[in-house]
């Protein structure tokens, strides 16, 4: 019997239980230190804590501290886990197009496809289909993993400050300027375009 895939699976569905318990208790230890942080912020804080109660801040603190790197990382296997038979089916009927050889003189693939990876194995031998679906399962875990992340820094929250105007209904900081400031030795100026010669620029002295 061939174990490889039952200690695939058991590995992957213990990373998996120990990313939902890492994220698990971080969540509950934020929501705890939430609790304990609310008495502080209305007394020492007050301009943080206003147009708030205890649940409000307790949801602005967690969107801003939550441990969110194992909640998308438990999401990531757990969407790889699923969609690997997905992806091995898609690849080995693209083996069958692309690559495998038509039996036969028709130029025809067999209808059967199992069958035909299963000629190809004896004409080629294994290591043509293993190559191509090992190289296939990285670049679709790969991409995966991509998605899960381009989705993680998308939605990552702002701070503390930033949540709790969130939660009081204000709008939200406005981003800092990032156009470098012009020198002062410098003649250019600074307009909606970047830094340009004013237009009333005097001519330079001529030399005596």
């Amino acid at each position: 019997m061939n174990t490889g895939p039952l200690i695939a699976i058991a590995l992957i569905a213990l990373v998996f239980a120990l990313a939902v318990l890492r994220a698990g208790l971080g969540y509950r230890g934020v929501r705890r230190d939430a609790a304990e942080e609310w008495p502080e912020y209305k007394k020492n804080l007050p301009h943080l804590a206003k147009g708030l109660d205890a649940i409000k801040f307790q949801h602005a603190y967690v969107r801003a501290h939550g441990p969110r790197g194992p909640l998308y990382g438990a999401v990531m296997l757990v969407a790889a886990a699923v969609l690997t038979p997905l992806i091995m089916l898609a690849l080995t009927g693209l083996y069958g197009v692309l690559i495998a050889e038509p039996a036969g003189g028709s130029g025809l693939a067999s209808a059967n496809l199992a069958n035909e990876v299963q000629r190809q194995f004896r004409r080629d031998g294994p290591l043509v289909y293993a190559f191509f679906l090992f190289f296939g399962l990285i670049a679709s875990w790969g991409l995966i993993a991509f998605i899960v992340a381009h989705r993680f820094h998308k939605y990552r929250p702002g701070t503390l400050e930033e949540e709790l105007r969130v939660a009081r209904g204000e709008a939200a900081l406005p981003d800092a300027p990032t156009a470098r400031p012009r020198p002062k030795w410098s003649p250019l100026v600074q307009t909606e375009e970047g830094l340009k010669l004013p237009k009333d620029l005097p001519d330079k002295p001529k030399e005596g």
